[in-house]
Order: C-alpha cells, then sequence, then structure tokens
C-alpha cells in the first residue's frame, strides 16, 4: 500500500460549532490547552470523514492522486493530528499560521513552537494516529505534499522513522530547500515555479503547489514498479519538466481591503461564490495582487454578508 500524506486546510465545508473555534479557549501552556482542545473534539456529537470537512484545491488534488495510486490518504492536521482521512471527526478551526483568527500560537502562554505543539496535541487526540505505525502498515512509497509550516512539524516523526521507511519518502513543497532539515533534502521532488508555467496543464496558486505537484507525480509514475530510489524519482521528474518555462513575471496591482471587499462583491455571482475561482480572476483577468490567506478571509466576509 502506497500512503500519501497531505494537510489540514483552514476552508471546511462543514459548520464549525463555537467550542471548535481554538479562539473560544483560555490561554494555557502547551499541554494545558491540548487537554482543553481534546476534551471539545471529543465531546462533539457532529462528526463527517475527513474527507467530508476539507476545502481547497490542495486538498482535492490530494485526494486525487491519492486515488490514481490506490492510497491510503493521511492528513496532518493542526487541530487534529495525523488522522486518516476516512475517520469521523468534528469540524473545527485551528492553525498555527501567525495572525490568524483560530492560531494555537495566541492561546500558547510562552514562547511558541509548532514542534511542541503537534507533539503535546498527538499524545491527547482522540482522533490522531501515530505515523510510525501508519508507515509500518504500508509498503509503498510515502507521498507527502506538505508545506514548510507543517514539515516543521512533523520533521521529528519523520526523521524518528527508520532508514528503510524513510527512504520510501517522496516529499512535495513549495518551501525553500534551506527551511527543510537536510536529511529530508534528499527526498524533495524537484518541482519548481515551471509548475505555473505556459507548458503546465496543472497551474495554479503557491498555496495549492504542493498538492498539485504531487498529483502531477502521481501521473507519472502510476503504475510503475516499486522500488525505484528518491534520486531516480527525482531523475524522471527534472527530466519530464526539462524544457517547460517559467511563468511570466506579472507585476499586479495592489489594494486595501475596503477595494478588494468590493471587487470581491461585484465578480461573487460571476465565479458562482468560489474562492478559487475569483482568486484566479483577480490575479489572472484583473491584475490585482492578494495573498491567498488574506483573499480567502475577505471572501469568508462577503460568503457572511450574503448569507
Amino acid at each position: 500500500m502506497t500512503l500519501v500524506i497531505t494537510t489540514c486546510t483552514n476552508r471546511k465545508r462543514k459548520p464549525v460549532s463555537d467550542a471548535l473555534h481554538m479562539a473560544a479557549l483560555p490561554p494555557a501552556d502547551f499541554d494545558g490547552l491540548a487537554r482543553q482542545w481534546s476534551q471539545r473534539l471529543a465531546a462533539e456529537p457532529t462528526r463527517f470523514p475527513g474527507e467530508d470537512i476539507y476545502g481547497g484545491r490542495g486538498f482535492r488534488e490530494a485526494v486525487t492522486a491519492a486515488e490514481l495510486l490506490d492510497a491510503r490518504l493521511l492528513v496532518v492536521s493542526a487541530g487534529l493530528g495525523l488522522i486518516d482521512v476516512s475517520t469521523a471527526v468534528p469540524p473545527y478551526a485551528c492553525t498555527v499560521l501567525v495572525d490568524a483568527p483560530d492560531s494555537v500560537r495566541s492561546r500558547v502562554t510562552g514562547a511558541f513552537s509548532v514542534e511542541r505543539w503537534w507533539e503535546a496535541l498527538c499524545k491527547v487526540s482522540p482522533f490522531a494516529v501515530a505515523l510510525h505505525d501508519a508507515v509500518e502498515g504500508a509498503h509503498g512509497l510515502i507521498c507527502a505534499a506538505l508545506s514548510d509550516a507543517y514539515i516543521e512539524m512533523i520533521a521529528e516523526d519523520l526523521l524518528a522513522l527508520p532508514t528503510s521507511m524513510l527512504g520510501r519518502l517522496r516529499l512535495f513543497t513549495r518551501a525553500r530547500l534551506d527551511r527543510v532539515p537536510a536529511a529530508l533534502q534528499p527526498f524533495v521532488m524537484p518541482y519548481d515555479d515551471r509548475l505555473d508555467g505556459p507548458d503546465s496543464c496543472n497551474r495554479g496558486t503557491r498555496s495549492d503547489f504542493a498538492g498539485r505537484a504531487l498529483r502531477h507525480f502521481a501521473e507519472l509514475t502510476r503504475g510503475e514498479p516499486q522500488g525505484r530510489s528518491a534520486a531516480e524519482h527525482a531523475a524522471e521528474v527534472s527530466a519530464t519538466l526539462d524544457g517547460w518555462r517559467m511563468p511570466a513575471k506579472v507585476d499586479r496591482i495592489r489594494h486595501d481591503d475596503a477595494a478588494l471587499l468590493d471587487l470581491i462583491r461585484a465578480h461573487w455571482d460571476a465565479e458562482r461564490g468560489s474562492s478559487s475561482r475569483l482568486l484566479r480572476r483577480f490575479r489572472d483577468d484583473l491584475g490585482i495582487a492578494c495573498e491567498q490567506g488574506r483573499f480567502a478571509e475577505l471572501a469568508r466576509q462577503v460568503r457572511s454578508e450574503r448569507a
């Protein structure tokens, strides 16, 4: 069995109860906050399979990759730990991103560390599975599409794997190589901005880059015999991208929040309220610059207005 690992998303497709917003918890140390949070998770009766909760293109690309590879899909969640996508879990709002409304960083007393939060969470989460146990039950590749924050969060778990298991890792990320621990760097597949160039059929945004790279790899290697090394796979990816052009650099216009909100409202119906389609129109058609997280928050405001 092959494993596909992806990250949770801030975009949830199911309503989140008031109790399961991280911002609703009183500040505490790592262990205390994790205990409070896990108790709320366990007490929430409304649950859905993880696949029904997470939204966003990056996640859907990972789902497609898992289907192509006939793989088990796991999710690295800042609010649940490592979960199987089929596990029934409650919708929640929790992230480790800086300045997000439900960031763990604002609830932890003292200096924050994503590794310490991950360790505390995984000890008490009612839904988490151990990475070692999940990997031990599989014998194929371990294909992980992760942002730099999530690599940092689970790096110790990955590095604790026996050499024979770690050698099966294939890592897909938009993070700079120097942001990846040295021992994991040999397993990073060499995708770059050419994935968003004119020769790519799977262009997108930086936030969904890892998922799109993973899907491309799944399509590229599907049906190949097991046992190829990370170096061999990296060479295959490089050969495939050879000759692909980089995207043209575009100087986009910047607006304040008020102007962006007006533009989102103006184009809402034409894009049927889809955040991803709206963002693509802003960037590609209107030449407007807007960071993905900021845009998602503004789109949520407009969605609430219309509701």
